[in-house]
């Protein structure tokens, strides 16, 4: 029996790191809490409890599947349970890629450079969030959809021994073209139900129901207009029964249209959710460490040469894909990961297509001589024993932390259980003291919160960012910076809202509100060099004094 290899050792340490990291995103706490609301109550969509400012009303929430999955994880195995969920789902876009490329006829040191790419571009936002569900469901979309375009006739005439013949634009037909065998009609059966199960967990799947509609439509022109080498008639036939149930079993599930319009809310293109570093464009990475954003536009521009090159072999509706997924990348970070993965499993098989028509010219040019060389010197490495895939020992990772995960004692007490952001010392404190009520505070902190003292307290706005109007949302992040009209936002929160105590920062930007107020409030409930808890009337009366003093200047 083989050891397991330095690959192997390598993908451990990750998936060790992975799952034995901080879940320093705040998200899971409220989804847990909502998944226990939606199984104790038996409704899919839920009525706000966690908040005194929303408090009763009806949440655009359309991830009942995913809370409840998260709630199930934490009640049987404890914070164990949701690091497992985050290995599992933070590894399948990546097995995704790697599955798509292998079967395309990408050779192994290909991919694992697409991976690690991958990884590098993915790995700043590894988290457990309902994201994932949207790269996996559009991942797999477009993966049957690309196989279903592909007529039988056309892929046993891929499948022949190359014989060196040319296409219509004289180029040798590539490894990526003849490796494509038909599909079969029994993996479309997986088409509709990876549509029902997405449109439960993430309104993402409205890019889901975009595609299928954009290549059935695209396909039945391209039958007619024969702009790529078209499916047979039944298979078109077969593509469009199978998309329109894809299409029918997105509307089994909660409110389907509001799910569908909701994006296009004018509140969600309010200045105020671009604070939130995941609606930040890329462009404004492009200097920053990591240097995520010159790679995702290095692999691109290379894709766009592909384009350019290769522009009869790309699917129309698969150029559309690419173009929409471009935009929202750089529109928004959060839909980075989505772009990236699917660009690498669409265009990299073109770009090996490319290389090697190119080499198969004579006479070389000198770069591509050096190339030809670099290639296949990674070839050697990683055809070498140390840097082969293992799968039994991959699955027997993976393994190991789910049998960590459901041994009692193990699974629930887990390393490394907060983050240093968190403000765990004043939790503790308003725990032991039994305080409890309606809290202001930034984000993040009412996030924990409310995931400390559940049903005990209620705050102005915790994490759950585009649930809230966006004027409280301006009020929870410029308020504790003493930013634009602060003054005013103070008074909404004192006498508009029933608030009862502060919890404030008292570094950093989001500090600026305690260290004017510090020297007027001499004893605070709780103090350490991350928090400060105070009440509404000790808020009140230090502002007054504070008014009062500048006034006297």
């Amino acid at each position: 029996m083989k050891l397991p290899n330095l690959i192997t050792l390598a993908l451990y340490a990750l998936l060790a790191a992975n799952y034995f990291g901080c879940l320093t995103d705040l998200d899971w706490s409220w989804q847990v809490r909502t998944g226990q609301r939606i199984v104790e109550s038996g409704n899919l969509r839920t009525h706000d409890t966690f908040s005194y400012t929303l408090d009763g009303k009806l949440l655009h929430d359309f991830e009942w599947l995913w809370e409840v999955l998260l709630w199930n994880a934490w009640n049987l195995f404890g914070l164990g349970g949701l690091k497992l969920l985050r290995v599992l789902f933070v590894a399948a876009p990546l097995a995704l890629l790697a599955w798509r490329l292998k079967r395309d006829g990408l050779r192994w040191h290909v991919i694992v450079l697409a991976l690690v790419a991958a990884f590098y571009v993915a790995a700043p936002a590894w988290n457990l969030r309902p994201l994932y569900c949207t790269t996996i469901g559009l991942f797999l979309c477009w993966s049957l959809l690309h196989d279903a375009c592909l007529s039988r006739k056309e892929s046993e005439t891929q499948k022949a021994p190359k014989t060196q013949s040319r296409s219509q634009d004289g180029s040798v037909p590539s490894a990526f073209q003849e490796s494509v065998g038909p599909t079969s009609r029994w993996n479309w059966i997986w088409l509709p139900l990876i549509m029902l199960l997405w449109s439960n967990m993430h309104p993402g799947v409205i890019t889901g129901q975009a595609l299928i509609v954009g290549a059935i439509g695209w396909e039945w022109l391209n039958y007619w207009l024969q702009w790529n080498t078209r499916p047979d008639r039944p298979a078109l036939q077969r593509l469009t029964v199978i998309g329109a149930l894809a299409l029918a079993a997105t509307f089994l599930s909660p409110d389907p249209i509001d799910r569908l319009l909701y994006p296009f809310s004018p509140d969600l293109k309010h200045p105020i959710f671009g604070i939130f570093v995941e609606m930040q464009p890329l462009h404004r990475f492009l200097f920053r460490q990591p240097l995520v954003a010159p790679v995702v536009y290095a692999t691109a521009a290379l894709v766009l040469v592909t384009i350019f090159k290769r522009w009869r072999y790309y699917r129309g509706w698969e150029l559309a894909l690419l173009a929409g997924l471009a935009l929202l990348g750089n529109v928004a970070v959060r839909s980075l990961m989505d772009w990236y993965v699917i660009m690498l499993a669409i265009g990299l098989p073109h770009l090996q297509a490319l290389y090697v028509d190119a080499v198969k010219r004579r006479p070389l040019a000198g770069w591509l001589h050096n190339l030809l060389r670099l290639d296949n010197s990674i070839k050697r490495l990683f055809g070498a024993a140390a840097f082969r895939f293992q799968p039994g020992w991959s699955l027997a990772g993976i393994a190991a932390l789910a049998v960590l995960t459901v041994i009692p004692g193990l699974g629930r007490d887990m390393p490394l259980r907060d983050s240093p952001e968190w403000p765990v010392a004043a939790l503790d404190h308003i725990e032991q003291a039994g305080l409890g009520g309606n809290f202001f505070a930034p984000p993040d902190y009412g996030a924990y919160i409310g995931w400390r003292l559940k049903d005990r307290a209620r705050t102005y706005m915790d994490t759950r960012g585009f649930f809230f109007p966006p004027t409280l949302v301006e009020d929870s992040h410029y308020l504790p910076a003493m930013g634009p009209q602060w003054r005013q936002r103070l008074n909404r929160v004192l006498n508009e809202f029933p608030t009862e105590y502060f919890l404030l920062e008292t570094w950093g930007v989001r500090g600026a509100l305690w260290h004017a107020l510090e020297p007027h409030i001499s004893e605070p409930l709780y103090r350490d060099g991350k928090s400060v808890l105070v009440t509404a009337e000790q808020v009140r009366r230090g502002v007054a004094q504070l008014e009062g003093q500048v006034a006297a200047r």
